[in-house]
C-alpha cells in the first residue's frame, strides 16, 4: 500500500470513527480516493452521523493524525501483536461470527447466490472454456461486429466538430463490460443529425464535459436500426441512456435523459454526479452481499479445498476473459487503422488521377485551339486582298502590345479585312491570341469593331495613312 493511500485511510477512520481499516479501504476505492465522497458514501449506507469531533477544521484533524502516528510510534510489540491478531480475526471471523452478522441485503445475497450456483452447475470445465474461448476468438475475427462508437467518431470529423468528451470506440455489449471493469457506469449517447446544434451546446457546457470524463464510461451511436438492435430500448434522440451491470452481470437501465434546446447541462451535471454516487451505494451493496456469499462459501462444514479450487479455476478464466478480450481489441484496432490507412491511399491515387486527367485535358484543350488558330490565320492570310503599289489606297500602321506592323490596303477593301489581317499576326503580338480584339484611332476617337461591314473609304475619307491600336477584350 502506497504512504498516499495509508495516509487517506487514517484521515477517512479520523473522520468517520470508522474502526475498519478494510472497510475504510473499500469506501475510499469506490470513490476514487475521494475522500469527500467516501465518507458521505459510509454515513449513507452505516446510518451513522459525524460527531462534532468529525465536524471540526482541517488543522484539527491534522493535529489528531499527528497524536495517532505518535500513539502508534509508541505501541510496543506485544501491542502490535494483539493488533495483529485482532485484524487476522476480523478478516477470518469464525462460523459462529458469520451466522450472527445480518446480511446487507437478503434480496442481494440469494440473487447472487443463485447466479454462483447456475454459473457453476453450467460450468463446462478450465480446458473446454478455453476451447470455446479460443473458438470465439477466431469467430470474432472473421466475423466482427459493427463498431457504431467509431462510427459516431468519424461523423464528428466530418462535420468538423472538436470535442474532449473522452467517446469510445466499440459496440453497446463490448462497451458495458469495459464500464464494468473501470467501475463506472455506462452513459451512451443518442444521435442524429437533426439534434446537431443541441450536442454543440452540449459540449460546450465544460462542468457537464469534465464530470462525464471522470465519473463515466462514454459512448456515442448514431440513430440507425443496427443500432437499435442492441439496445434494450429504441429512445428518441438525442438521449442519454445510463447502465450498469449488477451482480449477475446483467444490464440494468438506471436512467433516461432526453436532451432539448431548453436543457440546462449545468443541472444536468449535478443530476448525472448523483447518479453516479446511487451506482456507488449499489455497487457497495452488491459487494457486502457478494462477500457474504463467498464467507459463508468459505466455511462451509467439511471444506475439503474444492471451494478454493473453484474460485482459482474462477480467477483463471477471468484472467483468460481479461487477456482474450484485450487481445479481439488490439486486432480490431489493428484491423480498423490498416482500413483507414488503405482508404487514404486509394484517395490519394484518386487525387493524383483526377489531377494528372485535368492536366491532360488542359493540354488538349490548349492543342486544339492551337490548331484552330493556325487554320483560322491561315484561311485569313489567303483571304485577304492584294496589297495594292505604290501609293495606291491607304497605309495603315497597327499598334499591338508587343510590336507593329504596317500594311496598305484598297480604299474600297471592307474593314473586316482589315481585322482579319490583325487576326492572322503572330501569337508574339498578342497577350492573348485567343481574345477579341477592337482596332482604336485616338484622335479623332474611333472604334471599328462595329463597322465591319463598312469600306475603308466610308470610314476614313480624307487620310491616305492611319495609326490604330490593337485593343484586347474578353
Amino acid at each position: 500500500m502506497q504512504p498516499s493511500q495509508e495516509k487517506l485511510i487514517v484521515e477517512f477512520m479520523s473522520l468517520t470513527e470508522c474502526q475498519d481499516e478494510q472497510k475504510a479501504l473499500q469506501y475510499l476505492q469506490m470513490s476514487n480516493n475521494n475522500l469527500e465522497n467516501a465518507a458521505q458514501l459510509y454515513f449513507d449506507l452505516e446510518g451513522y452521523q459525524p460527531n462534532l469531533k468529525s465536524q471540526s477544521s482541517f488543522s484539527s484533524q491534522q493535529s489528531q493524525q499527528q497524536q495517532y502516528q505518535n500513539q502508534n510510534q509508541q505501541i510496543s510489540q506485544q501491542d502490535v501483536k494483539d493488533v495483529n491478531t485482532m485484524i487476522f480475526n476480523q478478516n477470518n471471523p469464525p462460523p459462529e461470527l458469520i451466522r450472527q452478522q445480518s446480511a446487507p441485503d437478503v434480496d442481494l445475497v440469494e440473487k447472487y447466490k443463485k447466479y454462483q450456483q447456475n454459473k457453476r452447475a453450467n460450468d463446462d470445465g478450465i480446458l473446454k472454456k478455453t476451447l470455446k474461448l479460443g473458438l470465439n476468438a477466431l469467430k470474432y475475427i472473421f466475423k466482427r461486429g459493427p463498431n457504431h462508437g467509431i462510427d459516431f467518431q468519424r461523423y464528428l470529423q466530418q462535420q468538423q466538430i472538436q470535442t474532449t468528451i473522452n467517446f469510445q470506440m466499440g459496440n453497446f455489449s463490448d462497451n458495458l463490460k469495459n464500464a464494468y471493469e473501470e467501475i463506472k457506469p455506462l452513459l451512451v449517447y443518442i444521435h442524429n443529425q437533426e439534434s446537431l446544434l443541441i450536442f454543440q451546446k452540449m459540449i460546450s457546457c465544460q462542468t457537464l464535459v469534465q464530470m462525464l470524463n471522470k465519473h463515466y464510461r462514454i459512448v456515442g451511436f448514431l440513430e440507425n436500426p443496427q443500432v437499435y438492435e442492441q439496445l434494450p430500448l429504441k429512445p428518441q434522440p438525442p438521449t442519454f441512456l445510463i447502465f450498469r451491470l449488477d451482480l449477475t452481470e446483467q444490464n440494468v437501465l438506471m436512467d433516461t435523459i432526453n436532451l432539448t434546446f431548453e436543457t440546462n447541462y449545468e443541472d444536468l451535471a449535478g443530476k448525472l454526479k448523483l447518479l453516479k454516487g446511487q451506482f456507488n451505494k449499489q455497487l457497495i451493496l452488491e459487494d457486502q452481499a457478494k462477500n457474504q456469499v463467498d464467507v459463508q462459501l468459505q466455511y462451509l462444514p467439511n471444506y475439503n479445498g474444492q471451494q478454493y479450487q473453484r474460485q482459482q479455476q474462477q480467477n483463471e478464466r477471468r484472467q483468460l476473459d481479461k487477456q482474450q478480450r484485450e487481445r479481439e481489441l488490439l486486432i480490431q484496432q489493428q484491423q480498423e487503422a490498416y482500413r483507414i490507412a488503405e482508404q487514404q491511399v486509394q484517395e490519394k491515387r484518386r487525387k493524383e488521377q483526377e489531377l494528372m486527367q485535368n492536366e491532360q485535358n488542359k493540354l488538349f484543350e490548349q492543342q486544339q485551339l492551337s490548331e484552330q488558330r493556325l487554320l483560322q490565320k491561315a484561311t485569313m492570310l489567303s483571304n485577304l486582298p492584294d496589297e495594292p503599289q505604290g501609293e495606291d489606297g491607304i497605309e495603315i500602321l497597327f499598334r499591338f502590345l508587343n510590336a507593329k506592323r504596317t500594311r496598305r490596303f484598297n480604299l474600297n477593301d471592307k474593314i473586316q479585312s482589315i481585322f482579319d489581317f490583325v487576326q492572322s499576326q503572330e501569337d508574339d503580338c498578342f497577350n492573348d491570341p485567343n481574345s477579341n480584339i477592337d482596332l482604336i484611332q485616338n484622335f479623332p476617337r474611333l472604334a471599328l469593331k462595329d463597322k465591319k461591314e463598312l469600306t475603308i473609304s466610308d470610314v476614313f475619307t480624307d487620310s491616305n495613312m492611319v495609326q490604330l491600336i490593337v485593343e484586347e477584350y474578353e
